[in-house]
């Protein structure tokens, strides 16, 4: 089976030839079957030299495509053009990412055990950093690979969601008749990627295998919030992405099914979340009011339990409930109170063999009805969390989501003799247990999977 992999860069010195290497070192056999297109859209640092020397070593293998700067969507629709004959798949690299060392190799295996599906996606992994210390993190995303490699039909399982191109396989015969939308400075890899799904309804996770994301926390904070100020990522890509999903869902199934449902839900979460701060500063108020207007429009046919399904902040969900019921001006409403608080539960370990127990507060709490309180139980004792409130009121775009006094979190500390125990809430009418836990075996298992990445990662 032969694969071709499109790399489109600019101005990528510092780790092109990382990510071509990841490709060349591949255990699947790279002179006989692996094609790589180097887009190099612009480039005006060292990062053409390096696409000419890579070239140079393997012309067969490696073809240097240069075209002035257009976007990652006419870059990778240039590498399409210039694909070899034979290829059967398609395959996608940022030029700061790498391939774990068997990817091909597993793509190729799920392929031909899988003649009918037209799309393969690995687990995503991120690296915040990138020298001595290396820490990785899993995308969220990732709990579809739980059960190992498998075909994932979107009409049974709406949750598995897949919209980015890095790491993503295409068989080569889908694409002749799709293209990266070129009009488009954000989403096109979304919006190409889901309208294969809608047509195929199935595609492959393929398992024990990674595609490895670098983050320059500095450097690529700077890129996402360019984008957050720029005016075409609010109510234009919004009528050009999550518009498009709807009409296309409704072209084929006559509704906009679970999958679009919880996908658009998904996305625009984004749209919420505390880095993304620029709504005020970038869109003036006639904007502002198309955005929101635009927003409710379309989550007019999104169903509450797909907002209400998210993995993400309370605060969030309650202001895409808030447009979708208010529009505009914005009328900013809280969830109700449950009998027990909604809580986020964490842990941290500490060097010194401590530990520690957090919940993050979801709902807009000022006290705990009736005198109630979050705690553990061990061999040696039982422990009350301490309390913290916002010293701060807590802001989505200039809204006041949580006021200053009310409640962020619940904090205990464990000692090293500590570690294992109940974890529980607790008023006057009833004891809930949240979780047996047992941090020293979760501290090996935590250690064993990032021991584990690491080893692909540097294989």
């Amino acid at each position: 089976m032969k694969f071709a992999i499109i790399i489109p860069f600019y101005n990528a010195e510092a780790r092109l030839d990382i990510s071509i290497t990841s490709i060349i070192k591949q255990s699947y056999n790279f002179a006989e079957n692996i094609q790589i297109l180097l887009i190099n859209d612009g480039s005006t640092d060292n990062s053409s030299s390096i696409a000419d020397e890579f070239a140079r070593k393997h012309p067969d293998n490696i073809v240097h495509i240069r075209i002035k700067n257009g976007g990652p969507a006419r870059a990778r629709n240039i590498g399409l053009m210039h694909i070899k004959e034979g290829i059967d798949f398609v395959g996608f690299l940022d030029a700061d990412d790498v391939y774990s060392l068997h990817m091909i190799r597993e793509m190729a295996r799920f392929a031909e055990q899988h003649d009918e599906i037209n799309m393969m996606v690995p687990p995503f992994y991120y690296l915040d950093d990138y020298g001595s210390r290396r820490k990785i993190g899993m995308h969220k995303l990732n709990t579809r690979f739980e059960q190992g490699s498998r075909v994932i039909d979107i009409q049974k399982e709406h949750q598995a969601i897949h919209f980015y191109i890095g790491g993503t396989f295409l068989r080569f015969s889908s694409l002749k008749h799709l293209a990266f939308d070129e009009s488009l400075r954000f989403g096109e890899d979304q919006l190409l990627l889901t309208k294969l799904l809608l047509t195929d309804e199935k595609y492959g996770v393929v398992a024990d295998i990674g595609y490895f994301y670098y983050r320059d926390m500095k450097e690529k904070k700077s890129l996402v919030n360019k984008s957050w100020q720029n005016k075409s990522r609010y109510q234009p890509f919004m009528e050009a992405v999550y518009q498009s999903y709807l009409q296309e869902s409704k072209a084929k199934f006559g509704e906009v099914i679970p999958y679009v449902q919880y996908l658009i839900s998904y996305h625009a979460k984004l749209y919420f979340y505390k880095e993304n701060v620029y709504f005020r500063e970038v869109l003036i108020e006639d904007e502002q009011a198309a955005f929101v207007s635009c927003f409710q429009q379309i989550f007019s046919e999104i169903e509450t339990r797909f907002i209400w399904e998210l993995d993400t902040a309370q605060v969030v969900k309650e202001m895409m409930l808030s447009l979708r019921k208010n529009g505009w001006p914005i009328q900013f409403e809280t969830a109700e109170l449950t009998d027990v608080p909604v809580v986020t539960m964490s842990k941290k370990w500490h060097k010194n063999g401590h530990a520690e127990l957090i919940c993050q507060v979801e709902e807009a709490r000022m006290e705990f009805p009736g005198d109630g309180f979050f705690a553990v139980k061990t061999l040696f004792a039982t422990k009350q969390a301490s309390v913290v409130k916002r010293k701060e009121a807590q802001r989505i775009w200039d809204v006041v989501v949580r006021p200053v006094g009310s409640i962020s979190t619940t904090k205990i500390k464990l000692r090293p003799w500590e570690l294992r125990g109940k974890w529980y809430y607790q008023n006057p009418e009833k004891k809930v247990v949240l979780e047996d836990f047992n941090l020293t075996a979760e501290f090996r298992e935590k250690a064993k999977r990032r021991l584990k990445l690491k080893r692909a990662l540097n294989q």
